[in-house]
Formats: C-alpha cells, sequence, structure tokens
C-alpha cells in the first residue's frame, strides 16, 4: 500500500502540472480555434488513436508482463530490445504506406472541404511513429520505478510542448496546423531524452524471435480490446460529423476532452503503477482480501474527485471559454460519470491480467462498442448532443459489467458492492442537489465554497472509520511502520555490474 500511494503521489505531479496547464491555455485554445477546428482536432486525435493502437497497443504491457518472468539481467536486456524492436518495425510496416496515401485519408476522415488535410496527416503520422517508440521505454521507467525521473522528463515535456504551441497558434498563427507541428517537435524532444536513459542503462542490442512471438500472443487480446475501448470513448466523433454540424462536433469534443482530462489526472497516476502492484499483491496470502479493500478506496476517492470536477465545472468554465462553447459545460457531467462506470474496470481486469487470460476483455469491448453505435444512432437525432453524453454511460456501463462478470469465473474477489451502490446513488443525488437546487442562487465564489464541502462531507463519510482505525493504530504502535524485509530502492541511472548467477542478480547495492 506503502508503495502505491508513494507512487501515484509522484506520477500524480506529472499530471496535476498537465491538467493545470490545459486549463490556463483552454482560452487561448478557444479564441484562437472555432468550434468547427475543435472538430476538426477531434476527428484527426481519433485517427491518430486507431493508428497507434494497431501498431503498438498491448506490446507494452505484454513486455511489463514478462519482464518479471525474466531471471537474470541478459534476459531483460532481450525482452526490452525485442519490444523495441517489434514497435519499431510495426510502426513502419503500418504507417508508411498511410504517408504515401496522406490525402486520401483526409477526404475520408475530413472530408475534402478541409484543404490541408494531407499537411495535418503529415505531422500526425510522424508523431505518432515518435509516440510509439516513447510508450515503450515509458513503460520501462515505470517497472523500474523511476517515477521521478519519469515524471522529471514528462514535465520537460510539457514545458516545450506549452511554450511551441503559443509561440505557433498566437505569434505565427498557424491554427490547427501549429497544434500539430508543435506536439510533433515536443514529442520528438521527449522520445530523444527517453531512448538516451534506455540506451544508457540496457545492454548489447538482442533480438529473440520465440520471445516476440509470445509477447505478441500475450498483446493480440489487447490490441482488440483497446482497438475496441478507443471505439466506445470516441467513435461517436465520426457518427457525430454525419449526424449533426462540425461545430456541434467541436463543442462535444471540448466537453469530452475536458471530462476525460479530469479522469486522466484522476486515473493515470493510480493505473502508472497499478499494472506492476497486481503482481506484488497477488504474492500476499490476503490477495482477495487486498483487492477488495483497494476497490472500496478506489471507487470512493475516485467518485469523490469526479464529483467535486462535476460541481466546480459550472462556475469555473464560463469564465475560461467564449459563449460558442456554452452547451458543453451541461455535457461534462454526465461524460464524468460513464468515465466514472469506466475506471471500475481498471479493478475488474486483475484476474485475466493474473491469469494471462486477456482475451476475456474482448467480450466486454464488443459488448461496449455494439451498445454505442445502437445508442448513438438511436439517441442523437432525438436529443442531439446530450443523446451521445448518455450513449457514453450507457456504453461503459456494458464494459464494465461484462467484464466482470467474465472474469470472476476465474477469480471470484468479493468486492463491497452494497457500499459501492449506495456511494454511488448519493454522489448522484449531491450533484442534482447542488446543480439544480442550490447553484441557480449562489454567486460563483458560493458555489466553489459549496462544491468543496459536498466533498469533503463525502470523504468523512467513506474515508473517516479508516483514517480512525490508523490514528487508533498509530497511537498503539507509535515506532514508525516496519521496514519490509528486502527494502526496495530506486536503481541510479548507471547500469548495475552484471552477475552470473540469478539469485545474485537479485541483489542490487547502491553506494
Amino acid at each position: 500500500m506503502r508503495d502505491l500511494l508513494k507512487h501515484s503521489s509522484i506520477y500524480a505531479i506529472g499530471q496535476i502540472l498537465t491538467r493545470i496547464a490545459s486549463v490556463l491555455l483552454l482560452p487561448l485554445y478557444t479564441h484562437c480555434l472555432t468550434p468547427a477546428d475543435y472538430g476538426i482536432t477531434a476527428i484527426m486525435d481519433l485517427t491518430a488513436t486507431i493508428l497507434s493502437l494497431m501498431v503498438g497497443a498491448g506490446m507494452v504491457t505484454a513486455v511489463t508482463r514478462y519482464h518479471f518472468e525474466q531471471q537474470s539481467e541478459r534476459d531483460q536486456d532481450a525482452l526490452w530490445w525485442t519490444g523495441f524492436t517489434y514497435l519499431a518495425g510495426a510502426s513502419v510496416l503500418v504507417l508508411l504506406p498511410l504517408w504515401l496515401g496522406r490525402q486520401n485519408l483526409a477526404d475520408l476522415t475530413l472530408g475534402s472541404q478541409v484543404k490541408l488535410g494531407a499537411r495535418y496527416y503529415e505531422y500526425t503520422l510522424a508523431t505518432i511513429f515518435v509516440q510509439v517508440i516513447g510508450q515503450l521505454v515509458d513503460g520501462y521507467l515505470r517497472v523500474r520505478k523511476w517515477s521521478g525521473v519519469f515524471v522529471t522528463v514528462s514535465i520537460g515535456r510539457l514545458i516545450l510542448n506549452v511554450t511551441l504551441n503559443v509561440w505557433l497558434l498566437v505569434g505565427l498563427q498557424k491554427g490547427v496546423e501549429g497544434l500539430l507541428l508543435g506536439n510533433l517537435l515536443a514529442s520528438c524532444a521527449h522520445t530523444a531524452v527517453l531512448l538516451a536513459i534506455f540506451v544508457r542503462t540496457r545492454g548489447g542490442y538482442t533480438f529473440r524471435l520465440p520471445l516476440a512471438v509470445s509477447m505478441f500472443r500475450f498483446s493480440l487480446p489487447l490490441v482488440v480490446t483497446a482497438m475496441l475501448s478507443m471505439l466506445m470513448h470516441e467513435a461517436d466523433r465520426y457518427l457525430l460529423r454525419a449526424l449533426v454540424s462540425l461545430e456541434d462536433v467541436g463543442v462535444y469534443a471540448l466537453a469530452h476532452k475536458i471530462g476525460f482530462a479530469v479522469n486522466t489526472l484522476c486515473l493515470l497516476p493510480f493505473a502508472s503503477i497499478w499494472h506492476v502492484a497486481i503482481y506484488d499483491i497477488n504474492r500476499l496470502p490476503d490477495a482477495n482480501e487486498t483487492f477488495a479493500k483497494i476497490f472500496r478506496w478506489f471507487s470512493a476517492g475516485l467518485g469523490i474527485l469526479l464529483l467535486g470536477a462535476a460541481l466546480t465545472v459550472h462556475p469555473i468554465l464560463p469564465l475560461l471559454t467564449p459563449d460558442a462553447y456554452g452547451q458543453a459545460i451541461d455535457l461534462i457531467a454526465v461524460i464524468l460519470l460513464g468515465f466514472y462506470v469506466f475506471g471500475m474496470q481498471l479493478q475488474f481486469e486483475v484476474p485475466a491480467m493474473l491469469e494471462k487470460r486477456t482475451g476475456l476483455l474482448i467480450p466486454g469491448s464488443v459488448a461496449g462498442v455494439i451498445v454505442n453505435v445502437s445508442s448513438n444512432l438511436f439517441l442523437v437525432p432525438r436529443i442531439g448532443l446530450w443523446g451521445a453524453a448518455c450513449t457514453g454511460v450507457l456504453t461503459y456501463l456494458a464494459f464494465t459489467v461484462t467484464t466482470l462478470l467474465l472474469c470472476r469465473q476465474i477469480r471470484p474477489i468479493a468486492y463491497p458492492w452494497k457500499r459501492f451502490l449506495s456511494a454511488l446513488v448519493g454522489f448522484c443525488a449531491s450533484y442534482l442537489g447542488l446543480r439544480y437546487v442550490a447553484f441557480p442562487h449562489l454567486g460563483v465564489v458560493s458555489q466553489i465554497g459549496a462544491s468543496i464541502a459536498c466533498c469533503s462531507l463525502w470523504s468523512v463519510i467513506l474515508f473517516g472509520n479508516d483514517a480512525l482505525a490508523w490514528w487508533a493504530n498509530q497511537k498503539k504502535n507509535p515506532t514508525s511502520a516496519p521496514r519490509d524485509e528486502y527494502p526496495r530502492v530506486d536503481l541510479p541511472l548507471e547500469r548495475t555490474e552484471r552477475t552470473e548467477s540469478a539469485a545474485e542478480s537479485q541483489v542490487l547495492c547502491v553506494k
């Protein structure tokens, strides 16, 4: 638990700074980009996500999973270099033909009325290649638990990206092209630094074809799952483009972007260490009870954070965006509810990951995509953008429940369902009461104060007993918490000396 809290907190620093920068730059982006421009960037992001998943989805997870099975430094070298080779080769194989036919790709996704579509894809395809390589090294830093190095490099990328975007948008007035070019340049610098760390701390290049085949088999269901998951998240952009105007797509994209940013801020720091920690937790004699306890804390904490975001967006967002984006404000709460349901899947998928049965994650994604497409086609023509927002909740519900039902067949975990459902109903009731009963009679400052008070009250209700139990235990045992029998240490960037035996390779001495 200390390990989870420590590394999640460090990863959260980078996410908090990123989201603060996004909020501060939101007035710049919404004034420099029209809703139609936002619609173009949303479709470009969706297409880039699809291509990124086709290239590298699942391979980083596969390398992480197999890393814990390697018995020596030499085997780990072969593992990481094999993963690197696979991603580089797959990127060229997929992206090069698309780059040659970028004009056709632009006409298909953006429409022939967008004159600079081919140039947009020049930048986007190059960015995908660079970022796919960078994702592998990101995974390498997480496995080694170099969270400080990871965050430091990420903050450097953020500063460079913001500087480039401001210069290209305001100074050169490049619009959408400026955003894409700034992302490309920042991604190149970020990946170059990560590769320098990777090359310095790993051994000589080694490629093992059988290992690549094994990891590909492990990752293939994850590729399918990730592709379907992405369609659940963002496929409605293509449908909205066909059913409503490009300006409406831009308004919905802004609402979804804010909701997704808040969800990422809350989830990514935890997920960054969770996919490593589950294998440590699995070795405990009371692993199932530990997973259930973490689910209780996770669901409560995530719910409080998303409730606070849904409430505070009402007084704050109108101060940052023009009136053209006004409809996005009320959509965000529904989008956040969907993301809360989606976040539970992070807990429910644990048995499949531990047992290497990642194929069990596919049916949930299939169910989610079916619900997404059918609900959008039915609801959007009738209630517009509200239909797209409600479809997100239904989609994630189908996805998460299906995953839970399948994964509990191989390893049932006694989750505290009564507490979870009661808290969920309470969160929704609190939002509706404040938003539609209290907020119309309060000013901006009072609305923010009421939101903070509401979330504070929920924190006391859901975490009060645990906090009191911890405090009582501290008073009973005032000495510091016992140290691990074999405490972990963060490795320096310098490569450790190799040892011949597998046992000796587990002992890392840091001077």
